[in-house]
């Protein structure tokens, strides 16, 4: 039959409708896409300068210290080891278990080496994306309707200074590589909440527990994902009232809650498995010194509750204020709230006052919306009965209309908490209480008429539904605020795409609070108070929470224009301090000294030890040790600003402080083995062998449980027992430093390169005139390391003393060959080409050697030693010259000088020569036996120029 003429307008309209509904989308699309790269392009111009950023502190330990990112190192370790290359299941691992974040280290190791722009083009980049990707989740919870929050929300976490430490320091990109996979497992998510078919559920649940996981590899805290994904489907889909058992029973028991029901079991279960995976690759608890978490050391149990209650105020505070910032909040950045009376306690208790208040005002909400709905279906259900048995309208309505369910809209009365009217579509029903709408645009309550049909939410020409104004009321739904009957229940909240207010509120704070919580001390003891990366993935619901707030100031005000501007202008202020407090604190983290300028506010003695550090390797030294000196002022007990003092001291020869401070440093670290190794170093330079020995001996002994740095400790072990080799190598007591140098050997790590030690255990064999088995080490060794020039020199040393001169220049042209630029080179070829008589030879190599050590005194001694032999004293006494500027207070180079003079015959520049020796050390023989002899030849010369 032709459609009457009713429904004849009705399809013509509708086609229209589609019409203007393209057109709409289209609009819709380019508006986005403006906005897309309106953010990229934000975004991109306030990070530009962190490309040309350095390596800046951690940096040093994860990248360039981390033998797990170089490509001698096998794939497998970056699954074994932690974040700092040691192994997870060790006592000494920091815990910190994040495969992918080494993975992407090793990829841009492999393609640029040690530079650091393309690690940081690589932050940046996938700060970008993430940026976009919070866009567009936002947009996907908003359905698009609220473009105003997006962009606010979008911009805001785009300039949020707190950004800045995670993504221009390069081991910051664990915390934004695991929001990128954090906000892809949300978004999954809210794909599987809006699918209709199994498949579609299954393959979009499959893909939010896939990216949890990596983001959970990526940084811990990522796990938090899959909790977030629970709390959004219970209280923000369904606004699950979790304290009425009634409810509980609904989600395992109702057919239209199977897919609440399915995703929070797969999740719940896939968070369960992913907790104690991550558990149990970890043999021992983490330790964590207490510099680094001061307050879970303390002994009383107030000042932990006050102080570790106070810390999420105080990052909260970071959010809202971010002007002060460091690179390290650790030791006393943050004092310990040691009483009750601290004014801090009054921001603690607002700040919980305020979550709590609102959290009981959420459930409460919650609760009217629980009991509505149960009585909304209740009386749909009788309605609709009553309708089929007496009114044939609805009757006609049905069979006509039976895929379209009837809607319905309700009203809760604040006062008794039970349902107002209810509207049908063409039934007038008798209520003292006039429903009416909120607007979320507006949130003006507006009357509607009883007798009028409730608008058609599919009707683009309704009045009351278009782009900016559509029904709400009680409970809110993603889709409408119309409760359809009870047979499609299940078919609307599938459906539902539109948040409100308070559905934007409660997300925003669920973003902020959820991933933040292992990070509050409050369940388990961590290696930080404070950490600003660790804000990166909570500052996605503050930025939320920001835009919902200002928005709803916007709508309250929009009647007075002032008002409104005057809000616009503060965001807009807002947006401009934020940006140029990144681009300013991104030029701090350009380079190590500025960082640890800016941090001396904040934490001085962190600050000062590390600028201090800075200094001394640029060779400022008095600097250097101004800032040691200071940093120990505000903390006397950091071991290793003492150590690094000593160091200083210790290379200008001030071998008494540096003592002093490597006893300092081990006093507060007694298992600090590079001071002991150093203390040995110096008693061995002064002489004292036998203190050498001791020290060097307890170096050895250190145990390395619970270390941070197990790799430079193990390393320095053995390097003590290579030294207390050595001397007794040097006292001829060769059998002890086989025996040293045999412990060493049983004693080194799979990760120490042995070829110094097989080397020096070849040398004691030689000297022991077990050539065949030094012979065997050698060849060790060179396999081991094909370059090492020591291994050649010293070979070549036993090729001579057994007569095989062929084969010891054979090893001497090798070393040659490989390092052309080894001072150590020249010498023992060149000495080897004079022992030979090869004079010429000799002279031409250290020719070769002094074009390019022109300071080297050893060459020119031998230059002029040369030509002396080769009896040219004019020019040997050019060389003898030239010793004597190089080492002005040096014994041997004076009293050669004196004997050329004396030899070339000049008399008087030998006598001051010879004085000049006799000088540095009175008791010289030699130089008194040639001094003696000038006197003869000068009184010789005097007497036969008298007689003539």
């Amino acid at each position: 039959m032709w459609p009457d003429k009713f429904n004849f307008r009705y399809f013509k309209q509708t086609k229209n409708n589609n019409n203007n509904n393209d057109d709409d989308d289209k609009h819709k699309n380019r508006n986005q896409l403006r906005d897309y790269i309106l953010i990229l392009l934000f975004a991109s111009l306030l990070y530009l300068n962190s490309l040309d950023a350095d390596f800046a502190y951690d940096d040093n330990r994860a990248i360039l210290n981390n033998q797990d990112i170089l490509s001698t190192t096998p794939w497998y370790h970056l699954f074994i080891n932690d974040f700092w290359g040691t192994p997870i299941r060790s006592s000494n691992s920091h815990g910190s278990y994040r495969p992918i974040t080494v993975v992407s280290f090793r990829l841009n190791h492999m393609i640029h080496g040690h530079t650091p722009f393309g690690f940081h083009l690589v932050n940046l980049l996938l700060h970008l994306i993430v940026t976009l990707l919070y866009q567009i989740l936002i947009e996907r919870l908003l359905n698009g309707r609220r473009r105003r929050i997006t962009l606010i929300a979008s911009m805001l976490f785009a300039s949020h200074p707190i950004h800045v430490e995670s993504v221009t320091s390069i081991v910051g990109r664990a915390d934004v590589g695991a929001a990128l996979f954090y906000l892809l497992a949300l978004y999954f998510y809210v794909k599987f909440v809006e699918s209709d078919g199994q498949r579609q559920c299954r393959k979009y649940l499959f893909y939010t527990i896939m990216m949890a996981t990596f983001s959970m590899l990526t940084k811990e805290h990522g796990i938090t994902c899959l909790l977030l994904c629970i709390i959004y489907h219970l209280f923000i889909v369904h606004h699950f009232f979790p304290f009425n058992r009634e409810n509980w029973k609904k989600i395992f028991y109702q057919s239209e809650y199977s897919q609440l029901r399915y995703g929070f079991l797969t999740i719940t279960i896939s968070l369960i498995i992913l907790i104690i995976f991550r558990l149990s690759i970890l043999r021992y608890r983490p330790t964590f010194s207490s510099a680094d978490n001061p307050i879970s050391d303390n002994p009383s149990v107030m000042v932990r509750f006050l102080t570790f209650y106070y810390l999420p105020v105080f990052n909260f505070w970071l959010l809202i204020y971010p002007r002060w910032l460091s690179f390290d909040w650790s030791m006393e950045a943050i004092p310990l709230i040691v009483s009750w009376f601290d004014f801090r306690n009054l921001f603690t208790f607002i700040f919980y006052a305020i979550v709590i208040e609102f959290v009981r005002r959420t459930l409460y909400y919650y609760s009217l919306v629980s009991s509505s709905s149960s009585k909304a279906s209740e009386l749909s259900t009788t309605n609709n009965r009553k309708r089929s048995n007496h009114c044939v309208r609805c009757a006609n309505f049905q069979i006509k209309n039976r895929h379209q369910p009837t809607q319905i809209s309700f009203e809760i009365d604040n006062n008794n908490n039970d349902i107002g009217a209810i509207n049908y579509n063409h039934h007038h029903q008798q209520n003292i209480h006039q429903p009416f709408i909120f607007d979320l645009n507006n949130n003006d309550p507006q009357m509607i008429d009883q007798n009028e049909p409730i608008a058609d939410m599919n009707n683009n020409n309704s009045s009351n539904n278009n782009n900016n104004n559509f029904v709400r009321s009680l409970p809110l739904s993603k889709h409408s605020s119309i409760i359809q009957s009870n047979d499609s229940i299940k078919h609307e909240i599938r459906r539902r795409k539109i948040l409100g207010e308070i559905d934007c509120i409660v997300l925003s704070l669920a973003m902020m609070i959820i991933p933040f919580l292992p990070a509050t001390n409050l369940f388990f003891y961590i290696g930080f108070v404070v950490a600003e990366r660790i804000l990166y993935i909570p500052s996605f619901g503050f930025c939320l929470f920001i835009a919902v707030c200002l928005e709803k100031f916007i709508q309250y005000v929009r009647q007075y224009r002032p008002i409104k501007y005057f809000l616009y202008i503060c965001y807009l202020i807002l947006i401009i301090s934020f940006s140029i407090r990144t681009i300013l604190r991104n030029i701090d983290w350009l380079t190590e000294e500025n960082l640890y300028r800016s941090g001396i506010i904040i934490n001085p003695p962190k600050a000062y030890g590390n600028l201090a550090n800075i200094l001394s390797e640029q060779g400022r030294n008095d600097e250097a040790e101004q800032m040691y000196r200071k940093a120990l002022q505000y903390r006397i007990n950091m071991a290793d600003v003492h150590y690094n003092l000593g160091l200083l001291l210790q290379n200008e020869k001030r071998f008494n402080e540096a003592i002093e401070s490597y006893q300092q440093a081990i006093r507060f670290r007694p298992r600090l083995a590079m001071a002991y190794l150093n203390l040995g170093v110096i008693y061995s330079r002064l002489g004292n062998q036998d203190r050498a020995k001791d020290f060097y001996e307890k170096c050895s002994q250190l145990d390395n449980y619970g270390l941070k740095d197990i790799r430079n400790h193990e390393i320095t072990r053995i390097s003590a027992l290579y030294n207390l080799g050595q001397i007794y190598f040097d006292e001829e007591n060769y059998d002890k430093s086989l025996e040293i140098y045999r412990r060493a050997l049983f004693q080194i790590p799979s990760y120490y390169q042995p070829y110094s030690l097989f080397n020096k255990i070849a040398e004691v064999y030689n000297r022991l005139n077990r050539t065949a088995d030094a012979e065997i080490w050698f060849r060790k060794s060179l396999n081991i390391k094909r370059d090492h020039i020591p291994s050649y020199l010293t070979y070549a040393r036993m090729l001579i003393k057994t007569n095989r001169t062929y084969e010891a220049e054979q090893m001497y042209r090798k070393a040659m060959l490989i390092s052309s630029n080894d001072t150590a080179i020249y010498h023992h070829y060149g000495q080897f080409k004079f022992n030979n008589g090869q004079l010429k030879d000799a002279l031409a190599i250290y020719m070769k050697g002094f074009e390019l050590f022109p300071d080297d005194c050893d060459i020119v001694i031998n230059l002029a030693n040369i030509y002396r032999e080769l009896q040219q004293p004019k020019k040997a006494e050019i060389y003898y010259k030239l010793a004597t500027k190089l080492r002005p207070n040096d014994l041997i180079t004076h009293s050669n000088l004196g004997a050329i003079y004396h030899l070339n015959g000049k008399f008087e520049l030998a006598r001051q020569s010879y004085q000049r020796a006799l000088e540095l050390k009175s008791d010289d023989n030699i130089t008194k036996i040639n001094l003696e002899r000038l006197d003869r030849i000068i009184q010789n010369s005097q007497a036969a120029a008298k007689s003539i």
